[in-house]
């Protein structure tokens, strides 16, 4: 027979775990320590900074087999302060035990402290030994941080998990989403020649309290969405973009796993096509004062739908919907380009590029980077390779009476 846990249960053994392997004279039961898996940090009207800390309620966190306690399976301090380092004391305050941090999974950051620093926001967690380097950071937009935090979801009991585990679903999925660690934040913004982009959290608009218990038993409960990128030039948010456009950065770094596009290729056609594998590498160069940016990309897709009447006969019916694929990855690309320059934000990392491949160069326009940036000349190149057409060669609006 096998048995399986949910996610939370999980945690709760992995929390009982390390207090028994703990050394001796640290030794603490489960139910003398507040186990911190989340923060979210907001700035209020009058100039102070409220830090919400999510901890781990045991009674609460069972498997979905277990008949367990039937409150939230988390519990949210606050505390207010004058710095993020005093709102974060000031929460601590209020626990009942001791907190503990080597089980920090997520650390969620509001609009307005991102526009102030993010280096500012972090160096409490990059000072303190017990915070893992690798705990995710990410961004709400038109929400407060903590309502982000708060939100309770029936498919995960603690909305730390639940938000990692969707922020790394779509990336992995449909590679549409990004969050960063602490220490990937760090080494971006201190590295010249690359800037930081993140995906945004929001919640859906005109929707009450996600927090009540109540959400869990709806059938469409109200959850975090990703809804656009935050772009940052050092260390501040400088713009924001809505839907798809983390999906260049996802390919410029190499790091795109899977993602889903559609594209016209005929008059009323269309194709949904699944990105198998995308592959790309970034030259620059500076002539005359002015920089070269070229980008050639290469992946592996199949088609998932074709909207119209349509025959694929042989490879030769491939090449529009190829063509067509390759167009709308060249054009997201472009306009990725664009708004970085517009804003002098090198987020596909060719500063970083030519610090590799001219090294003397980058030396001389290190400094100046950023405006050299605002006026290159780019070139972008696409080469899409449908392999498989799937399990049928017509696609499914055919006329009465044909065969397929």
């Amino acid at each position: 027979m096998i048995v399986t846990f949910s996610k939370g249960f999980k945690v709760l053994a992995i929390i009982s775990l390390c207090s028994f392997i703990a050394a001796c004279s640290d030794y603490k039961e489960v139910n003398q320590i507040s186990f911190a898996i989340g923060v979210a940090l907001d700035k209020e009207k009058d100039g102070t900074y409220k830090a919400t800390l999510q901890v781990v309620n045991p009674s609460n966190v069972t498997s979905a087999s277990s008949t367990g306690g039937q409150g939230p399976a988390i519990l949210n301090y606050q505390g207010q302060g004058r710095t993020i380092g005093e709102a974060m004391w000031k929460s601590f305050e209020k626990l009942p035990r001791p907190a503990s941090f080597p089980h920090l999974e997520i650390v969620v950051i509001s609009e307005e402290i991102a526009k102030e620093g993010l280096l500012n926001a972090l160096e409490l967690f990059d000072r303190e030994p017990d915070v893992r380097l690798s705990t995710a950071v990410t961004v709400s937009h038109n929400a407060s941080a903590r309502s982000i935090l708060n939100a309770l979801t029936p498919l995960n009991k603690i909305p730390s998990n639940s938000l990692i585990s969707n922020l790394e679903n779509i990336k992995k999925v449909a590679g549409t989403g990004q969050s960063l660690t602490i220490s990937q934040i760090i080494q971006y913004i201190k590295d010249d020649g690359q800037e930081v982009a993140i995906s945004t959290v929001a919640l859906p608009k005109k929707q009450k309290s996600t927090g009540d218990l109540s959400n869990l038993e709806k059938a469409s409960p109200t959850s975090p969405e990703i809804d656009g990128t935050a772009f940052f030039k050092e260390d501040k948010w400088v713009t924001w973009s809505k839907n798809h456009e983390i999906r260049p950065v996802l390919i410029a770094y190499n790091e795109m796993k899977s993602s889903y596009i559609t594209a016209s290729f005929e008059k009323h056609k269309f194709v949904t096509a699944r990105l198998l594998t995308v592959k790309s590498k970034k030259y620059t160069t500076v002539k005359d004062g002015i920089p070269y940016l070229k980008m050639d990309v290469k992946g592996i897709a199949e088609i998932e739908e074709i909207k119209g009447l349509y025959t694929l006969e042989n490879d030769k019916d491939l090449q529009p919907i190829e063509k067509c694929v390759e167009e709308e990855i060249k054009k997201e690309i472009k306009k990725m380009i664009a708004l970085t320059q517009k804003y002098q934000t090198d987020t596909l990392g060719f500063g970083k590029q030519l610090s590799f491949q001219h090294p003397s160069q980058w030396k001389n326009y290190r400094k100046s980077w950023s405006s050299l940036y605002q006026k290159a000349q780019t070139e972008v190149h696409v080469d899409i390779s449908i392999k498989t057409a799937g399990s049928r060669t017509h696609s499914n609006q055919f006329q009465r009476g044909e065969t397929q």
